[in-house]
């Protein structure tokens, strides 16, 4: 028995320096659905006060390459302050569903 729960306890504490992959939706809506919407059409005040984007039925979004998302994210100076706040992970996951947001119509 004292065998088993050390397994056990072995095997928990190995799982927990796994990093679990980031979700972009929810990432998304913490950091960039303020300005661009929810649904990706920069429908929110901020988003036209700034004259942000829609992302939402953007071809050129949609056929990009999730690293050109992710390069063209961190080269917009409007997202300084967010930046700092995620990881390149979270970055990565967030453009992979802004690609998502971009094919919808």
């Amino acid at each position: 028995m004292r065998y088993a729960m050390s397994l056990v306890v072995a095997f928990s504490l190995a799982g927990a320096n796994v990093p679990l992959a980031a979700d972009g939706a929810a990432i998304f809506k913490q950091h960039c659905a303020s300005c661009h919407g929810e649904t990706g059409k920069a429908d929110t005040a901020a988003g036209k006060a700034m004259k942000v984007p829609a992302l939402a039925g953007d071809a050129k979004v949609a056929g990009m390459a999730d690293a050109d998302i992710t390069a063209a994210i961190k080269a917009n100076a409007k997202h300084a302050a967010v930046l700092k706040k995620v990881t390149d992970a979270d970055i990565a996951a967030v453009a992979a569903s802004v690609k998502g947001l971009a094919a919808a119509k």
